[in-house]
């Protein structure tokens, strides 16, 4: 009897464990969440060449969460476009917190595309973000180097746009582009209903002139900056407290100020020591704080907007 017990909880147990496996990962003979499935390049995109018009970044690295697809999972780059990184609430701590790091990809940067995956999730993950797939361009640079990224994340507005598609059959017109976006492509499932992704040729045509009007003042600053400018920034710090509720700031001159130089000093004993501070200057009326520029310290405050509750950043223009 006691035989038999033994056996019954151990049917139970491995009933729980490929049960437990099956919601998870889905099938049983699977060891991870995602499955890839490579399909052919629509023949258009192989006669062309895909630009960075406008600034990006890149997330280098490989992430763990893909790590188990033997092909997609190998590939150590990905293109992110700048709306990504420059989101207030999860920017560049989406990558860096998975162990990536972020770099900047220039405009002008060109990549033929190599290559097509649709990357499905199963099991239990997919309540939160539903199974997909996820169609990737895989594209290599004149290095042969990889680079992935996907459809759905070329931009959803205009003015996110930043990839442009280049072939034979382009406008010759140098004060434009062509961009491509999410509904340059088509993901209807083929008639077998398997993955399928088509090329539409469908192109957003921007000029140059626009482009560049899209790009926060903050990223016209870091070019400067890059290009050996030197100059003093002023950091407007919000008038909230830590639960963001509206500090009001008294009439009185003398607590006025006291307001002030406690919201000042709070905002700059939360940047990190490593981060060089020169030519500090504190407004009495005012929670304005200037600072000497510098690549380093202005890509920390664009990181970290919320935390440190800037409300803007801006050259300091100085009257003769």
């Amino acid at each position: 009897m006691k035989s038999k017990t033994i056996i019954v909880l151990l049917i139970v147990i491995g009933a729980l464990y490929l049960g437990g496996r099956y919601v998870y990962y889905g099938p049983l003979m699977r060891n991870c969440i995602y499955t890839e499935n490579r399909l052919p390049v629509p023949e258009q995109l192989t006669k062309g060449e895909i630009l960075v018009a406008k600034d990006a970044y890149l997330a280098i690295g490989i992430d763990k969460e893909y790590a188990c697809l033997k092909n997609f999972g190998s590939i150590d780059r990905e293109i992110v476009g700048a709306d990504s990184i420059n989101n207030l609430t999860i920017g560049r701590h989406y990558f860096t917190d998975r162990g990536l790091t972020v770099e900047s990809l220039k405009k002008g940067a060109s990549f033929r595309v190599v290559d097509v995956v649709a990357v499905t999730k199963h099991g239990l993950s997919t309540i939160d973000s539903g199974p997909g797939p996820i169609y990737y361009l895989i594209l290599k640079d004149q290095n042969n180097i990889s680079y992935q990224i996907a459809t759905v994340s070329l931009g959803l507005n205009k003015d996110d746009l930043f990839l442009s598609f280049v072939d034979s059959l382009s406008p010759n017109n140098t004060s434009s582009v062509n961009l491509l976006s999410p509904d340059s492509f088509d993901e209807t499932a083929d008639y077998e209903g398997g993955n399928s992704l088509k090329y539409t040729g469908k192109l957003t045509e921007l000029t140059d002139t626009y482009l560049k009007s899209t790009e926060p003042q903050w990223k016209k600053l870091s070019d400067r900056l890059e290009r050996g400018e030197k100059f003093d920034i002023m950091v407007v710090v919000d008038l909230r407290d830590d639960n963001f509720m509206e500090i009001k700031l008294s009439d009185n001159q003398v607590e006025r100020s006291r307001q002030v130089a406690q919201i000042q000093d709070e905002f700059l004993k939360k940047i990190p020591s490593n981060l060089v501070l020169k030519g500090v200057e504190k407004d009495k009326a005012w929670p304005y704080v200037s600072m000497e520029a510098n690549l380093d310290l202005l890509t920390y405050l664009v990181d970290e907007q919320v935390t440190l509750k800037i409300k803007s950043i801006s050259e300091l223009t100085r009257l003769p």
